[in-house]
């Protein structure tokens, strides 16, 4: 289902998840509870304040995101979107580099945006007189976005103190990829805590009413997301550091390099064939230089010796596709953005004079960087 995207002021497209609902009657589910009277008939105040503060928290959640997409704007990011989804939000944003005091603000502007809200619903509230539906509709809108800025604060990835703290152990480690790990796994202990807290109040309870199972409900979801996002973590830094591995010298396969119109007696009787490489020169796009072949050594021992002489290699060669050219010095994420920049089966690597090294095979790139 697509999700209906919505346009406020300045601030990048905001996608509306209809999981949103689904959060917002979750909420106000487990919510009611303190607001229902002491009889058995349903309180239409006690519903209308559960839904008031869930839909409240919907949009604390949206300037929550909102912070964190202006101060990412404010550090020269490009801001794609903002997403509201059942499990509260997100803001999507890029950027070539930025450093650990740049990401610390950007990861926490979205918790100090939930304690402004806090300190101001507050100050409503003490506002209203005692008591009253409204006083009560502020205090919970208070209370709640503590709650929000303190969860979001906790040190492990995907939450916003977790982002920080992993640019603050990258800049002071020099390891950015070790504070990676550290915060994800932080991360994976708060999802199992999000569970024990409900389970503990369960058996300390000797049962569990209404409110509690909905809370465990909700407590293993959030958990399950914390899991989630703390694994993919940890997937993403070990992909970075196998990027970080890749060298396009040491990943250039030696190969004898030969034009389509040579004949196959010319490659001599005892030729390596599986390390000859026919280049066939079209007319290129950028970046690539023809069209490459590898010959079929069982085509080519079924020529006749006689008539060897008169064979080209391409009449027994089959295609692999088009060849592009890469540097030897390239490695890391700088070759991995050339190739993804000329996506081609195969690259010729040239040493700086323009020499040829040898052939980088995509399929074997994409293999190292899954671990194969």
């Amino acid at each position: 289902m697509t999700s209906p995207t919505l346009r406020l002021g300045p601030l990048p497209a905001i996608r509306v998840s209809p999981g949103t609902l689904v959060t917002v009657l979750v909420l106000a589910l487990i919510l009611y509870p303190s607001f229902a009277g002491d009889g058995g008939s349903v309180s239409s105040t006690g519903v209308l304040l559960a839904l008031g503060i869930a839909v409240f928290m919907i949009v604390s959640v949206l300037i929550h995101e909102a912070a964190h997409a202006l101060s990412a704007h404010g550090f020269g990011a490009t801001v794609d979107h903002i997403a509201l989804t059942l499990w509260g939000g997100h803001t999507q944003y890029r950027s070539e580099s930025m450093s650990a005091p740049a990401s610390v603000v950007i990861s926490l502007s979205g918790p100090i945006a939930n304690l402004l809200l806090a300190a101001g619903t507050s100050a409503i509230a003490s506002l209203a007189e005692p008591g009253s539906a409204g006083a009560v509709f502020w205090y919970f809108c208070s209370r709640l976005n503590v709650a929000l800025a303190i969860f979001n604060l906790l040190p492990g990835l995907p939450m916003d103190g977790g982002r920080a703290l992993e640019a603050l152990l990258g800049g002071v480690l020099r390891r950015p990829l070790l504070g990676t790990r550290v915060t994800a796994w932080f991360g994976r202990g708060i999802a199992v805590v999000v569970v024990l807290v409900p389970l503990w109040w369960i058996m300390r309870n000797q049962g569990a009413d209404t409110f509690l199972l909905l809370t465990i409900l909700w407590a293993l979801l959030i958990a399950g997301m914390l899991w989630q996002g703390a694994t993919r973590a940890l997937e993403a830094a070990k992909l970075q550091h196998r990027i970080g591995t890749l060298d396009a010298a040491t990943l250039a396969r030696p190969m004898h390099i030969v034009p389509a119109h040579q004949s196959l007696a010319d490659l001599g009787s005892d030729a390596d064939l599986d390390a000859v490489l026919v280049l066939e020169r079209t007319a290129p796009r950028p970046g690539v230089l023809g069209r490459a072949y590898r010959i079929q050594p069982a085509a080519a021992q079924a020529v006749p010796v006689q008539q060897r002489a008169a064979t080209p290699v391409s009449a027994v060669a089959g295609s692999v596709g088009e060849i592009g050219v890469l540097e030897a010095s390239l490695h890391g994420e700088a070759l991995i953005s050339a190739m993804l920049a000329k996506p081609t089966p195969l690259y010729l690597v040239l040493e700086q004079g323009g020499a040829p090294r040898g052939v980088i095979m995509s399929a074997d790139v994409n293999a190292l960087l899954r671990g194969r």
